[in-house]
């Protein structure tokens, strides 16, 4: 099974304090780029389409690509800040059957905390959105990025989620941005260590509720998983391919960020889809993942990574291609 995973804007109504896009506004995917990888990714047995951003409810092609993904019998899923959807009633009651989740992002159950990360005034919109979701019947679940501001509310995160009757809480972890790292939001391995500690006890008693009494799914994404495993994401298993806002293939939808020198974010981009057919991008793409997965083996074997190498996921990546 592939999915496609599109970037489909800059633009954002937020200026979130750990965000990876950046400063860039404007940009916003070629509805054609969107129609060729479905029609390329077909073969591949595609099930699902993730749209991202920026905030993809302001992707100006989006109707489009929710009735594209209608006629294809797509699944179609979401990483959103959520604040929008009440504006688009309209749409999404359209494109309901489609819509398999929202993750909405929501890095705290406390005013204060949510509006530092995010800004002030929004934590009410916040949870409009999410009874919006409710009364809509839209499936969501809360996208929550940890941080040195939210890190000790996980067990309060979760109970969020589950007030909220989200579908499911997914942890992520903020990643060494320009703007993170400017407002010192990364956790430091051991921090990460701790926090994946917590998740990994609230995830063994939640299986533990047999009748689903207090039972809310919990996902732990790769930037959170512990720094001396070697566990494929799933863009380097090529369950995920990344299309970037310009219509080219890029290495992860992690990594696509927009206020990285040039010679960097060149180094993340592999082919302009529309330069090349479907199949040969995603030659490209296995044929770059195979180099680098070639190396990251390679490292671990020599225990390097003990020395100067943060080995989880992202954090590894993120140090190999942009620092």
């Amino acid at each position: 099974m592939l999915n496609l995973i599109f970037v489909t804007t800059t633009d954002c109504q937020l200026q979130c304090r750990h965000c990876l896009r950046g400063e860039a506004s404007g940009q916003h995917l070629p509805f054609e780029i969107v129609e060729k990888a479905v029609a390329g990714a077909k073969k591949y047995g595609i099930e699902s389409l993730h749209l991202t951003g920026g905030e993809p409810f302001l992707y100006k092609n989006l109707e489009q690509t929710l009735a594209l993904a209608e006629k294809e019998n797509l699944a179609v899923t979401f990483s959103t800040n959520g604040l929008l959807l009440p504006a688009h009633r309209e749409l999404l009651r359209t494109y309901r059957k489609q819509i398999r989740i929202l993750s909405i992002s929501a890095e705290s159950p406390r005013r204060d905390v949510y509006e530092q990360i995010r800004g002030e005034g929004h934590f009410s919109q916040l949870l409009a959105a999410l009874q919006f979701c409710r009364k809509e019947g839209l499936p969501f679940g809360i996208l929550c990025c940890l941080n040195k501001l939210n890190a000790s509310q996980i067990a309060d995160i979760i109970r969020f989620a589950r007030k909220e009757k989200a579908v499911q809480v997914h942890f992520t972890a903020a990643l060494p941005c320009r703007r993170s790292r400017k407002n010192d939001l990364v956790l430091s391995e051991e921090e990460r260590e701790k926090a994946l500690q917590i998740l990994q006890k609230a995830l063994h008693y939640s299986q533990l509720d047999f009748f689903r009494l207090a039972y809310t799914p919990i996902r732990i994404g790769e930037p959170v998983v512990a720094s001396d495993s070697l566990v494929m994401c799933a863009n380097q298993s090529l369950r995920n391919v990344t299309i970037d806002v310009d219509g080219q293939i890029h290495f992860c939808c992690f990594l696509t960020q927009y206020d990285i020198p040039y010679e960097q974010e060149k180094r993340l981009k592999i082919t302009r889809l529309q330069d090349v057919s479907f199949d040969e991008a995603l030659g490209l793409f296995q044929a770059r993942m195979a180099e680098f997965l070639r190396g990251r083996l390679s490292d671990y074997q020599d225990q390097r990574w003990k020395r100067d190498l943060d080995f989880s996921s992202c954090f590894y990546c993120h140090k190999k291609l942009i620092q």
